[in-house]
């Protein structure tokens, strides 16, 4: 803010401020130098003008509402003064530089404390500061304890030397503003990344001194996504906006509000002493964000998840504290939306999953992931009639259960790729003869590929495998999806057979079974594994597989058993009609 009053330059009495000097003042202010630590550009130029005129003195003087102050300044002893007493202030209200040759024979100037007392001066010449647009910060200044004349060519130098000084002003101003886009985001204005690790390394560092904690708070907007698409995202930006300015207002002067990307926010609490002060902030987060916020004129409220992690008694690490902290948010999302701490047995798991995300990008590239062909049995003859390809991750740390990572490839999309690497591999294996037929498992989210059909075909034409040699196992929910039926039907025109795979663990919809294009059902290993146990269970287990395999068998089906690993447990599927 300008204020509107000020000291007149020749006396105490409070006078008006003019428009002029209204826009001058906000024009220095614009550079953001006053009360900035003394920078080498500036003390270089004084250092040199010293020596150029053979004077004691030499300022960079700035002129502000009711002082001046000195960016760089050599051989005076103070650091700024009353615009009251200031050369410098008459000087910019004149035109080309001023020359005071004896300061003691100047009507105005002999009475200057400065002139009568120390440093005694009796020479002075100063040459404005001028902006591009024609505004006077201040004067490039020397000062003499003598009187000395300043011919025409001495004051064309001492204006030069205003000229390089305001051009490293410029250069300062520019280089400030580089650094506030690079350090800050662009819509919001609140810190981004960068600056936030920065400011967070620092907070740890006095933390390390003072003993107090450090918490990081990352905080996720719950289906913003739904905002943009409604609303549009010009009005979505406007909204975020306006959350930036509620966090911060929720928040204490000493903490930290940056926006980490899109819809995300990180919160720096330092010097937190208790739980207490926690609670504290985050009451304040949720009595802020009851009230709604007006997009046009809809109301709208808006709902976060917040997760929290404390240091160092969560982490030392920077890396790892951020992480903790996304681990804590991301179970609060799962669990609709609130606040909660990390803990540790129960956020580790979050954090290990994002590890081995990380690392399955790299798995195909990597040579980790391999393929075991698991041979499946005809009942009677015991006869290899075919093998179901089985996908294994061998990390250099052990081997990763598919429970694991199968489900995270789904929930990222890597199964797309690593599907079709299986595909490839496993077609190849029938290709060399060694397998008679090869069955490989296929994610519905590779079906929702619209040209998976065409990737098998092309598969089957490459390597030249006969396609009835080949079956997909798709499992009973990806089945029953009312568009799947078509990409079946285009399946089975290749020739390639499709399998019901974990049939009775899914849907087990007999009437949607009987309009399905498959030629197997293949029963879950659940009904199979107790089967040989002399449990009520296990004799459960087996009337159960019975009367799958008389239902499915009326549909003139062959079933597949998962999970048989013992000749008794053969010999009793035999006895019940396998």
């Amino acid at each position: 803010m300008i204020p509107t009053r000020g000291t007149d330059p020749t006396g105490s009495t409070e006078v008006a401020l003019s428009t002029a000097e209204q826009s001058r003042l906000a024009a220095l202010h614009r550079f953001a130098v006053l009360d900035t630590p003394p920078e080498p550009q500036f003390d270089h130029l004084v250092e040199l003008a010293v020596r150029v005129f053979d004077m004691p003195m030499a300022l960079v003087s700035f002129v502000d509402e009711d002082r001046q102050w000195f960016k760089a300044n050599y051989g005076f002893p103070t650091f700024e003064g009353p615009r009251s007493e200031s050369f410098c202030s008459v000087a910019i209200a004149q035109d080309g530089v001023m020359v005071v040759p004896d300061a003691t024979q100047h009507e105005q100037f002999r009475t200057y404390p400065n002139v009568l007392g120390e440093p005694h001066i009796r020479s002075y010449a100063g040459a404005p500061l001028i902006t591009p647009d024609g505004h006077k910060l201040g004067t490039f200044c020397v000062i003499g304890t003598e009187p000395r004349e300043f011919g025409e060519k001495e004051q064309e130098i001492l204006a030069s030397f205003a000229q390089m000084a305001m051009a490293e002003l410029k250069l300062r101003q520019a280089l400030h503003e580089l650094s506030h886009v690079a350090m800050n985001d662009a819509l919001t204005g609140l810190p981004n990344r960068v600056q936030f690790r920065q400011q967070l390394t620092e907070a740890c560092r006095r933390a390390d001194v003072s003993g107090e904690k450090v918490v990081v708070g990352l905080l996720d907007l719950d289906r913003f996504k739904l905002i943009n698409d409604t609303f549009g995202h010009a009005e979505g930006d406007r909204l975020l906006k306006d959350i930036a300015r509620r966090l911060k207002e929720a928040t204490a002067t000493s903490d930290v509000v940056a926006r980490m990307s899109g819809d995300e926010f990180v919160l720096l609490l330092a010097d937190v002493r208790s739980v207490a002060d926690i609670a504290l902030v985050t009451k304040r987060l949720e009595d802020s964000f009851a009230v709604p916020f007006l997009l046009g004129d809809q109301e709208v409220f808006v709902h976060w998840s917040l997760g929290l992690s404390v240091y160092p008694d969560d982490a030392k690490e920077l890396d790892a504290l951020l992480g903790h902290a996304d681990a804590a948010m991301y179970r609060v999302k799962r669990a609709g939306g609130g606040h909660a701490a990390f803990q540790r047995q129960e956020d580790q798991r979050t954090t290990l999953q994002v590890e081995r995300l990380t690392a399955l990008h790299r798995a195909l590239e990597q040579d980790e992931l391999q393929l075991y062909f698991q041979p499946i049995v005809q009942a009677g003859s015991q006869a290899v009639v075919a093998h179901e390809a089985l996908l294994r991750w061998i990390r250099p740390s052990g081997i990763v259960s598919p429970r694991d990572f199968i489900p995270l490839a789904e929930t990222s999309g890597l199964i797309v790729p690593i599907g079709r690497w299986v595909l490839r591999q496993a077609v190849n294996a029938a290709k060399t003869g060694r397998l008679q037929k090869v069955s490989v498992n296929v994610s519905a989210l590779e079906i929702r590929q619209l040209d998976f059909t065409e990737h098998l075909r092309w598969i089957l034409m490459e390597s030249g495998v006969e396609p009835q040699r080949v079956l997909l196992e798709l499992t009973e929910s990806s089945m029953l999806e009312p568009r799947f039926a078509a990409v079946l039907k285009e399946i089975n025109a290749l020739g390639v057979q499709t399998a019901l795979d974990d049939f009775g663990n899914g849907y087990s919809s007999l009437a949607a079974l009987t309009n399905l294009p498959v030629q197997v059902v293949k029963i879950d290993r659940s009904f199979t594994a107790p089967i040989g146990e002399d449990t009520p269970a296990g004799k459960r287990a087996l009337e159960v597989v019975r009367g799958i395999v008389t239902l499915v068998s009326a549909l003139g089906l062959p079933t597949v058993a998962e999970g048989i690993e013992t000749p008794e447990q053969a010999d009793l599927l035999l006895k019940v009609g396998w």
